[in-house]
């Protein structure tokens, strides 16, 4: 066989073999290790994007309820209409134990006739109350505005 480096197979010696096997091993290592660097960086960020989604909605929540305690609260529409454009005093209520608070102001937006009353013996009045729920553990908030009509009969005194 002359000393060649083939073997009667046709296959090449396991002289020629030996470093092929570390050199493959080692790749599929770094593959398999920047497949999980990547999966674990993946997992934090949706974790972050959970717990922010989580935080947002405590807030937008706490607004939404700022805004039901500032639309049954007489005193405070008749303390908006009396500052006419500017706004009301704030009320302010803490959301259970969770470090949130709802926050809420309103304001006078005008008086007109009602839509879609022809008659003119019902008058309205806008209002517009600005809702807040706030974080302040996570230094986050959430604005809600939300415009309202309160509908009043006047009674001629003509007759």
């Amino acid at each position: 066989m002359n000393g060649s480096l083939i073997s009667a197979r046709g296959t090449a010696s396991p002289a020629r073999q030996r470093g092929m096997v570390l050199v493959v091993c080692l790749l599929v290592i770094m593959v398999v290790t920047l497949i999980a660097a990547t999966a674990t960086k993946t997992s934090t960020y949706e974790e972050q994007m959970a717990a922010n989604a989580q935080t947002y909605n405590r807030t937008f929540q706490a607004a939404e309820s700022a805004v039901e305690l500032a639309f049954t609260n007489e005193t405070l529409m008749m303390e908006a209409a009396d500052a006419s454009d500017a706004l009301s005093s704030t009320v302010s209520s803490a959301i259970g134990s969770s470090g949130v608070i709802a926050t809420a102001q309103m304001r006078f937006r005008g008086e007109g006739i009602a839509p879609g009353n022809s008659i003119g013996t019902a008058s309205t009045f806008l209002y517009e109350i600005n809702g807040e729920g706030t974080l302040e553990a996570m230094n986050t908030s959430t604005l809600v505005r939300q415009g309202f009509y309160r509908v009043s009969f006047v009674t001629s005194s003509d007759q």
